[in-house]
């Protein structure tokens, strides 16, 4: 298989695995609160622009109320006959519907031992039943049978209870939730006096936050509504509907058309909550009634007003009350608010709907696949260390974007599959193209630089792994070798030849390294290099004889250096050679060696071999000449036929970089010049002329062994001419 069809099968296995698994937790119920978290953060962050109808109206027992009417009607709770007052006085406001809250279960102490309902009681239920628009509170408890309460569990209703206040049209299962088995009820009277009932009962999640709420609760086969759908039974008639929703029906058949409250899927309906409602102080409006008694009409504590045709939730805000309860924005609200929260969620349509089970399968799925496909694909490191968070980030704001919608995204699910897919790439990079790194580091390490060799491993490891199996490169080659080391060294202590080796071979290497070359291997005091591979570079000819060049004057430092210690000076020759060879990892599995084979590198080898002959300490093949031609500077020396070879070579020597100060470049210009224009001379068997520019280069130039060379050519072909065939071409008896 190859990397890319490898890489393909990877990221699709990886993105599928971690899908499943983020799906697979995602549903199971184990990081539920995390997502919680997630739904608090974006209602804490996104919903401070959004507020309840102004049809509701809050009237709260908060601290100031029970300060102020506790020397008047001492600790709470307080007499019956203070909510009758102001039932009283919201019915003369003109309210819509009232509703408490607050549970009246039980009578007062009776005013006398024959039963009779107290005053306060007599007083509430007379106010009740002449306002006519009053839900009361129910409570329905999950009890569980114990020797004290075995006789009320499951205890039926009183039929008339249910006859009044049961829901018809609708279906049991997941809408009402787990039956209630136990009731507390307002006391009789009561019961018969108000319009309406509510269930006031709220379950937390596990977190101990409020999120979450039935609209309705099943009690012996009945189905009861809670205080927030009991309120709006005068305009809307409760249905059962498939898909996960409830119908809302408008009781003025044709005016609207129904309301579809969305269901979770245990058929909860998720509360979007409102921070702020119009509220006011039940001590407030007492002290606005007592005025009101006195015949004070102006300057009101609470405008009666206000009340005009609302919904109006009376409830507790005191601590000591005890219903205060922990909202999603991460603060302590009255329960109540609750309630007025789902009435303003129903009368706005302003609902929060979770975004269908399907698409967020799809959202797990194509996120890990994407998050697996871009790391593991492409093969870019930048690519693979962005994306992952990339997306990460592009599915919060996508998150964001549909909950400013109403949308509810799950992000639990397809950040953990998205998260799994990351950690499993890069947990599959490391035993797949990890373990190819670690070879080709293996195979490299003591070939090229550790910069070299970081930027194959990145963006050449295709290439390198071609070499198990070997391949064809265009590359340029380098043998450089001291001249008469064999009779130096065998002067010399042997420890003394190691140091002066390893003094040599530190610092060519170091240059050879510094032009991204490869060390191919030492032999003896030769070394042998090459560039093109396994670091691309289509410069690669130039990179070489730079490297030359810089080897050349590394050493005449280092000359001085073994001269100042009483030591011999080194001369090295340096042949090189641009062409096509065998690149491959070769040798047996007890050793291999990433090396050049073929007919180019033993040419190089023979033009290493010609330095010597000509005196010249950096010989150039045509080719590689021909990919530096302006860069350097340099003259032709010969057309050579090299052992081993029918076809001659033209060769070239290399003086020097065209950024070299311009007298040394100037002095080997003209060099260059006398050069060429007598070997122009001699392949046009103009030997008077070619002698006379060779004889000027000596006079001149006294050390320059090329020109004598051409001069005793030039003397034997005067004595005896060359064949009528001759091609200038001279043919190398020795290696």
């Amino acid at each position: 298989m190859n990397a890319r069809l490898r890489r393909w099968s990877g990221a699709l296995l990886i993105g599928f695995l971690a899908a499943l698994l983020g799906w697979g937790l995602g549903r199971s119920g184990l990081l539920e609160e995390f997502e919680w978290k997630t739904f608090d953060l974006r209602l804490r962050l996104m919903q401070h622009d959004t507020s309840p109808p102004d049809e509701i109206v809050m009237v709260l027992i908060d601290e100031a109320s029970l300060r102020l009417m506790n020397p008047l009607l001492g600790r709470w709770p307080w007499p019956r006959s203070v909510h009758a007052d102001v039932l009283d006085f919201l019915a003369l406001a003109g309210a819509r519907v009232v509703a408490f809250d607050i549970l009246f279960t039980e009578n007062e102490q009776a005013a006398s031992s024959d039963g009779r309902l107290s005053a306060g009681d007599h007083r509430l239920v007379e106010s009740v039943a002449a306002a006519g628009m009053v839900t009361s509170a129910v409570q329905f408890v999950h009890d569980s049978p114990d020797e004290y309460n075995h006789d009320l569990i499951g205890k039926p209703l009183p039929a008339d209870f249910v006859r009044r206040f049961a829901l018809p049209g609708l279906r049991g299962g997941r809408l009402a939730g787990e039956p209630y088995t136990n009731a507390y009820l307002p006391f009789p009277e009561l019961q018969e006096r108000t319009r309406s009932i509510g269930l006031v009962e709220f379950a937390p999640d596990r977190d101990g936050v409020y999120r979450h709420a039935r609209l309705v609760g099943e009690y012996g086969g009945a189905f009861f509504p809670a205080l927030s759908l009991s309120v709006l039974l005068d305009r809307y008639r409760p249905e059962s509907a498939p898909e996960g929703e409830m119908l809302l029906h408008p009781q003025q058949v044709g005016t609207t058309p129904p309301v579809a409250v969305p269901l979770l899927a245990d058929g909860r309906y998720l509360v979007k909550p409102y921070r702020e409602f119009q509220t006011y102080s039940m001590g407030g409006i007492l002290a606005t009634i007592q005025k009101l008694m006195q015949g004070i009409v102006t300057d009101l504590p609470v405008d009666p007003e206000v009340f005009h045709d609302k919904i109006v939730f009376i409830g507790a805000s005191a601590v000591g009350v005890e219903d205060l309860k922990p909202l999603p924005f991460g603060s302590l609200a009255p329960g109540v608010f609750l309630h007025g929260s789902i009435v303003g969620n129903i009368l706005q349509q302003d609902f929060l709907v979770p975004v269908a089970p399907r698409l967020q399968l799809l959202l797990v799925v194509v996120g890990a696949l994407a998050v697996a496909g871009l790391i593991l694909i492409p093969g870019w490191v930048w690519l693979r260390m962005a994306s992952p968070p990339l997306l990460i980030l592009s599915l919060l704001g996508l998150a964001a974007v549909l909950f400013h919608d109403n949308q509810v995204l799950e992000l639990t699910a397809p950040l953990v599959a998205m998260g799994s897919a990351w950690l499993g790439s890069f947990a599959w990079l490391s035993s797949t193209e990890g373990r190819e790194k670690r070879k080709i580091r293996r195979m490299l390490g003591q070939y090229v630089s550790p910069v070299v060799l970081s930027t194959v491993i990145e963006n050449s490891r295709s290439d390198l792994l071609q070499a198990e199996v070997g391949s064809r490169e265009n590359l340029t080659i380098l043998f450089s070798d001291i001249r008469g080391f064999t009779s130096l060294s065998e002067n010399l202590p042997a420890e003394k030849v190691v140091e002066i080796l390893n003094g040599y071979f530190k610092g060519m290497v170091e240059i050879i390294f510094r032009q991204q070359g490869t060390l191919d291997k030492f032999i003896g005091d030769a070394i042998m290099a090459f560039w093109g591979a396994p670091l691309k570079s289509p410069d690669h000819p130039l990179k070489a004889v730079v490297a030359a060049v810089g080897m050349m004057r590394w050493l005449e430092d280092y000359n001085a250096e073994l001269k100042n210690n009483g030591l011999q000076p080194l001369a090295i020759g340096i042949g090189m050679h641009t062409g096509e060879v065998i690149l491959g990892n070769i040798g047996s599995e007890q050793k291999l060696d990433y090396t050049i084979i073929g007919d180019n590198v033993n040419l190089c080898s023979r033009l290493e071999g010609l330095t010597k002959e000509y005196g010249a300490a950096i010989i150039v093949s045509e080719t590689t000449w021909q990919a530096i031609s302006g860069l350097v500077t340099g003259r032709i020396l010969d057309v050579v036929r090299v052992k081993g070879k029918k076809r001659p070579i033209m060769i070239h020597q290399v003086f020097g970089l065209v950024s070299d100060p311009e007298p040394q470049r100037g002095r080997f210009a003209e060099l260059a010049r006398r050069s060429e224009a007598g070997f122009n001379h001699y392949l046009a068997r103009q030997w008077p002329e070619a002698a006379a520019q060779f004889r000027n280069i000596t006079e001149e130039f006294p050390e320059d062994r090329h020109a004598r060379i051409f001069l005793e050519r030039i003397a034997r072909y005067q004595q005896t001419a060359p064949e009528a065939d001759w091609d200038g071409a001279w043919t190398m008896q020795s290696k």
